[in-house]
């Protein structure tokens, strides 16, 4: 009765250990942009809004980029990205027609690094229809490292894991080399 005893109890301590939610992985996402992802609009706009779903950290602008460029690959954002909670805000000067595309990287409240880009069209939506592609530059040159999650909360129960089989094993060779009380 004992044995069976010590193994249903290293049963529920498994599951218990596999059975702990790992950290949230999840970043901001981007909520919705102004204008508008693939959007027409008439004229310039004098900046773009970009809204998260949470609070975006201010750390700086290395680390908070807004490039806007028109067809032509042109850089036509003007000055640093401005942070108010989860909006982000970027100036533009210029006033290109044709596709803009809107590359971003942010660092959410988490502190990991998000990115990504959208596009809209200024004037003639015909000139949409096929876009220059642009460099994407810094603003989205860590993006792959944010789409991985970490290994540490798998490593750490994986050895919590063989250290109870360990002990289940230690547990049931001990206890079949003892005479049993009766």
């Amino acid at each position: 009765m004992r044995v069976s005893t010590a193994i249903a109890s290293a049963v529920l301590a498994a599951i218990a250990v596999l059975g702990v939610a790992a950290p949230a992985s999840a970043h901001d996402q981007l909520l919705s942009t102004d204008p508008q992802d693939g959007a027409t609009v008439a004229t310039m706009p004098e900046k773009v809004t970009l809204t998260f779903s949470d609070i975006v950290q201010d750390a700086g602008p290395e680390a908070n980029q807004v490039k806007v460029m028109d067809a032509a690959c042109t850089v036509i954002d003007d000055g640093d990205a401005e942070i108010a909670d989860n909006v982000v805000t970027q100036k533009i000067s210029g006033d290109s027609t044709g596709p803009v595309t809107v590359l971003w990287r942010v660092v959410s409240r988490d502190g990991h690094p998000v990115s990504g880009e959208f596009t809209f069209t200024v004037g003639d939506a015909a000139a949409a229809a096929s876009p220059t592609p642009c460099a994407t530059g810094d603003a989205t040159a860590s993006s792959s490292a944010t789409t991985q999650s970490s290994p540490v909360p798998w490593i750490i129960g994986g050895i919590v894991l063989l250290v109870l089989v360990a002990g289940v094993i230690v547990l049931l060779v001990t206890r079949s080399r003892r005479p049993d009380d009766q």
